[in-house]
């Protein structure tokens, strides 16, 4: 399964994927960190499970700023609770770019898309990406990243403007609305609200 997940990450454009039953492991702070993507089934299992992600950038983000002696780090390390997921200056940081209202449009998209609503699941989707890439921009993740030549112009069709818009936006709206576009846009009448993840 472990390899599944490590597979799938790349199709969805993450870079922590956990299974249901590891989410189910995970106190219930932590699990109110994660974003349920999809739901499927993996190649040779007909368990149908949901797969979540934890949202982080590290792109932009001092971690230098939040520096620790080894000390201090090892006695942090004693005292973790699942308070940290709140607490942690690193993992707050990689967090800026979540906000309630990707949350809520990219929840509404994907519910919709589980229900078989694909009109309503694009709309939504379409909305949370775009908050995304709005929220990454705003919040300098990939600034340093971009040389003095390099615009951050999203306005034109051209690869550069396609390839910015790829590494900004949220990579789970982006495989979803792949997903019913490659169904033609349109909810099969055999759709039970998951789908196989065929590839290993």
């Amino acid at each position: 399964m472990a390899s599944r997940m490590m597979s799938a990450c790349k199709q969805y454009g993450v870079s922590i994927l956990l299974s249901q039953a590891v989410e189910e492991l995970m106190s219930e702070v932590a699990q109110s960190k994660l974003r349920h993507i999809d739901t499927i089934t993996v190649k040779g299992s007909i368990l149908v499970q949901k797969i979540y992600t934890y949202d982080a950038r590290h792109q932009g983000v001092d971690f230098f700023l939040f520096e620790r002696s080894d000390e201090q780090a090892d006695l942090d390390s004693e005292h973790y609770s699942p308070n940290v997921w709140k607490t942690d200056q690193d993992l707050t940081g990689m967090r800026q770019h979540v906000t309630e209202d990707f949350e809520e449009d990219f929840k509404k998209g994907r519910d919709a898309y589980l229900a078989g609503d694909w009109p309503k699941a694009l709309k939504h989707l379409n909305s949370a990406n775009e908050i995304m890439v709005e929220n990454v921009m705003d919040q300098g993740y990939i600034g340093d990243e971009l040389d003095g030549n390099q615009s951050m112009n999203f306005e034109g069709d051209d690869l550069q403007s396609e390839a910015l818009r790829a590494e900004t936006g949220d990579g789970p709206s982006r495989r979803l609305i792949a997903y019913m576009e490659s169904e033609g846009n349109k909810c099969p009448e055999s759709w039970k609200g998951y789908r196989p993840l065929t590839s290993k």
